[in-house]
């Protein structure tokens, strides 16, 4: 053995009172920072899932517990698409609109009142010509030409009906 190790067996190491303090209370810091780490990192993992569109219905948040991939938004809401929680817009096209069947429609439409196929029936006309007028003047105008021509519609004002 060497003397300087006979020389540090020989003496205990005491610790001065207020640094033992101090090492007590920088754990007490050290624990409340680390709890203060997990805090943030819970509300950064909430915060994407809320930019990536999760909802916090119970589906959304049986996801929201169980997913454990990257916490970044694009990441959360492909896997959210994966699983079905989030709709993409390729599995749900909007509806077009297929003007020859909207005819179609009409004359059989036409058929069920009454009127024959081939024209819309006078309200159709009536309220057709209501929505491509831009004045109201235009449209009380048209109050009154279909009043005078078509008294099966019925149509009355504040005014009065004409």
């Amino acid at each position: 053995m060497s003397e300087f190790e006979e020389y540090e067996d020989e003496t205990p190491q005491v610790l001065d009172p207020s640094i033992r303090k101090q090492l007590r209370e920088a754990e007490k810091i050290r624990k409340e920072m680390d709890s203060l780490r997990a805090e943030l990192n819970a509300e950064r993992r909430e915060s994407q899932f809320a930019k990536a569109g999760i909802p916090e219905d119970k589906l959304g948040s049986l996801f929201r517990r169980a997913y454990d991939g990257e916490a970044d938004a694009e990441s959360i809401r492909k896997a959210a698409e994966e699983y079905g929680i989030l709709q993409t817009a390729s599995t749900s096209p909007e509806p077009q609109s297929n003007n020859s069947e909207l005819d179609a429609l009409r004359r059989a439409q036409g058929a069920t009142i009454g009127t024959s196929g081939s024209f819309p029936d006078p309200g159709q006309e009536f309220l057709s010509a209501v929505q491509s007028a831009t004045s109201p003047e235009q449209i009380l105008e048209l109050v009154r030409q279909a009043s005078s021509s078509n008294p099966e519609l019925g149509l009355w004002t504040s005014r009065g009906s004409f």
